[in-house]
């Protein structure tokens, strides 16, 4: 008999022991959700704070405006700006006002042309659209693809060049493949005066086929008349060109 009350009674305790640990238990998770719901003081707890601007932020459509959501909505745009319509790569800042100028070579889409001949026919603010860079051997000569207003002009240089070109695309010409010797326009006829094999890389809306390669012709008729001619492939690009001085050109950077 001792023993049986003694095994009742280690059972008792047991439970009563068991029975406060789920007690205490249960008052602090009724703590903790009095924590949550009520809070400490007037400013409520961080969870609820970031609830209720989460909400806040979703009901009334507003959007953050610290500065690095600033940063980022301004990247997106960008990035947007970028595939609705073509955009040119940045150009970094010249580190001080006596930094290199823009040149020939380092035209970019975006890019202004000013050309000063006293000619109306040539003269204007040009907008550059593309730019095709040809290397041949040791030889670089750039072809900048512009436009004023309604006229299109092509600019064909190279750096060392005293004099360069500028272009009036030729529509409806009619050649293919090899250009010949000589090519009539207009009033003049044109004998070819050099040829050349060249490697090709563009940026921009240039209007070139995407070929590596590309072989260009000049043509004469007089000092200051020529023909630029393109050949890539089977296809004929060929502009009415005249030579003016490389001082009647500047360049000024897009923004």
């Amino acid at each position: 008999m001792l023993t049986l009350a003694s095994l009742l009674a280690a059972m008792t305790i047991a439970g009563a022991f068991w029975v406060g640990i789920l007690a205490a238990r249960r008052l602090r998770d009724w703590g903790d959700r009095r924590q949550l719901t009520e809070g400490d003081g007037p400013h409520p707890p961080l969870a609820l704070a970031a609830a209720a601007a989460a909400s806040a932020s979703t009901t009334s459509g507003s959007i953050p405006g610290d500065p690095v959501s600033q940063k980022i909505r301004a990247r997106v745009a960008q990035r947007l700006q970028g595939r609705l319509q073509p955009a040119p790569a940045p150009r970094a800042a010249p580190e001080s006002p006596d930094g290199p100028e823009l040149t020939l070579t380092s035209l970019r889409q975006g890019d202004v042309v000013v050309v000063e001949t006293g000619d109306p026919n040539l003269d204007g603010d040009y907008l550059v659209d593309g730019v095709v860079n040809l290397k041949e051997g040791a030889t670089a000569t750039v072809i900048a693809v512009m436009t004023d207003a309604d006229r299109q002009r092509w600019l064909v240089g190279s750096p060392d060049q005293e004099r360069w070109l500028l272009a009036e695309p030729v529509r409806g010409h009619g050649l293919s493949g090899e250009p010949p010797r000589h090519i009539p326009h207009e009033e003049h006829t044109y004998a070819l005066e050099r040829r050349g094999q060249a490697s090709a890389t563009g940026v921009g809306m240039h209007g070139r086929p995407a070929l590596p390669r590309v072989a260009t012709y000049v043509y004469r008729a007089a000092a200051d008349r020529a023909l630029w001619v393109e050949r890539w492939g089977d296809q004929v690009l060929v502009g009415a060109a005249t030579s003016i001085p490389q001082h009647a050109v500047q360049f000024l950077p897009g923004s």
